[in-house]
């Protein structure tokens, strides 16, 4: 029984500690820099941010909430402006993507495996 008890009150004392914290000390700029990161819109619909999207991935979202608040409080005590009246960035395509044309092996070849011919190289690093 007392061990019982004993290991119930372990359990329950490492539910009630505090989550350390750390602290950080930034510049406007920095704080400029992470207003701008956090503000990258996704394309299609640019209603989601990078951010958002990489902490709905890893199940983050609350994080990336509580984090974007702080960063609020911290941008109302230096005077940097945010949200509509922030610049806007989007990630997009800059330049056309470069496409090739290779030869389909086919599922009876003993070639690699369904690598298209001519695209092992290109997987494998090797210059031709």
């Amino acid at each position: 029984m007392k061990k019982e008890k004993k290991k119930q009150e372990q359990q329950g004392e490492e539910e009630i500690k505090p989550k350390k914290v750390f602290s950080l000390r930034l510049s406007k700029q920095e704080l400029l820099h992470l207003r701008d990161l956090f503000g990258i819109l996704l394309p299609t619909d640019m209603k989601s941010t990078v951010s958002q999207a990489l902490a709905a991935s890893q199940g983050h979202q609350l994080s990336e909430s509580k984090l974007w608040n702080k960063l609020v409080s911290l941008f109302n005590e230096s005077g940097i402006p945010y949200g509509d009246e922030a610049p806007d960035f989007i990630v997009s395509i800059s330049s056309p993507p470069q496409l090739g044309v290779f030869e389909m092996i086919s599922e009876d070849s003993d070639e690699s495996q369904g690598v298209p011919a001519g695209l092992e190289s290109v997987l494998n690093g090797d210059d031709e």
